[in-house]
């Protein structure tokens, strides 16, 4: 009887033990699901949180990538532009240093061209002079003394030039008073050929002649029985007349 109480009691410790150690298995259980579900929660969150910073990185980096692409492309554009500015710099340096001795050297000319141009329009026909009046005006009268510009100075003389060039390459209708041999003043038509001769004559045919430059100016002679010819030239010149050949008196200087 004894025996059996004491089984009994021992059963029921073991039993109690069983059931201690049961109940603490569970709660461990349950503490280690927690806390695993707490983890999974902890990484779940730290993932969706990884994949937005990222997509915030790869956007980063994409537009760091193009910024600087731009940037060395730009960088490229301003050392071209640069190579290309020292060149043209170069070239406007060696331009300069040619136009400045090229100007000295006009302007130590410049004086002595002035001077011969004076000469020269002595020797111009006078319709000529007449254009010219406004450049001749402006030929210092002392080279050495004058506020003109050098390039006033060289666009006189080219202009001076320019036109009598033109003047010598085309044939010129001019009407004028000439004073004739026996000092009557004549109105007549004159047909200038270039700077190299002139014909002239009255509306009458009775006073005519030729005209050649000379250092002191044209000269002017009469040439008797020549106004029908040349007052037959003068028509065909003026579109009154057929064109045909016309014999006139001539002067080789």
């Amino acid at each position: 009887m004894k025996t059996k109480f004491v089984i009994g009691l021992a059963l029921g410790a073991a039993s109690l033990t069983l059931h201690l150690n049961a109940q603490a298995n569970l709660q461990d259980t349950r503490d280690v699901l927690g806390r695993w579900v707490e983890t999974k929660q902890i990484i779940s969150e730290e993932n969706a949180n990884w994949r937005v910073e990222e997509s915030i990185l790869k956007d980063t980096k994409n537009l760091l990538s193009s910024e600087l692409e731009r940037l060395n492309k730009a960088l490229e554009d301003m050392e071209a532009t640069a190579t290309a500015a020292d060149e043209e710099r170069s070239q406007l340096a060696d331009q300069k240093e040619k136009l400045t001795a090229a100007s000295a050297v006009v302007e130590s000319n410049i004086g002595s061209l002035e001077t011969q141009i004076k000469t020269i329009v002595k020797t111009l026909p006078q319709p000529l002079v007449e254009k010219l009046k406004p450049l001749i005006r402006r030929l210092p009268d002392d080279p050495n003394k004058t506020e003109l510009s050098l390039g006033e100075r060289v666009q006189n003389i080219v202009g001076i030039l320019s036109q009598a060039d033109k003047f010598n390459t085309t044939i010129t209708l001019s009407n004028e008073s000439r004073e004739m041999e026996t000092g009557k003043v004549v109105q007549v038509t004159t047909l200038y050929w270039g700077l190299a001769m002139a014909y002239f004559v009255d509306n009458s045919g009775s006073y005519a002649g030729l005209g050649t430059p000379s250092a002191e100016g044209w000269v002017w002679k009469e040439v008797s029985g020549a106004g029908a010819q040349i007052k037959q030239l003068l028509d065909i010149y003026e579109g009154t007349e057929e064109i045909q050949f016309v014999e006139v008196p001539a002067s080789i200087n």
